[in-house]
């Protein structure tokens, strides 16, 4: 099974999301730890590399998979607006 490992910024931003929005990024995750490859290489220029998914309605979750292994590092969360740009 994978290992999950935060950066700063993402375990900051995941502790100060309402309790709703967690849950939904830590059941995504918990499918990571099984199939770390799941979601798509992200297009996003903010992180080059980095394969995303949503949380419904406006959350984006931006990792790595380790090239050598099958951990994961979660780079960032962001809030989204609707049309694809960063509320901060």
């Amino acid at each position: 099974m994978a290992k999950v490992i935060y950066s700063e910024q993402a375990r900051t931003s995941l502790e100060t999301l309402p309790v709703a929005f967690r849950s939904g990024v830590e059941q995504r995750l918990g499918y990571l730890q099984q199939m770390p490859r799941m979601y798509a290489i992200s297009s996003d220029e903010r992180f080059p590399g980095c394969r995303s998914f949503w949380v419904d309605p406006c959350y984006r979750v931006f990792y790595m998979v380790a090239a050598g292994a099958d951990d994961v590092y979660v780079v960032a969360l962001t809030a989204e607006d609707v049309d694809g740009g960063t509320e901060g």
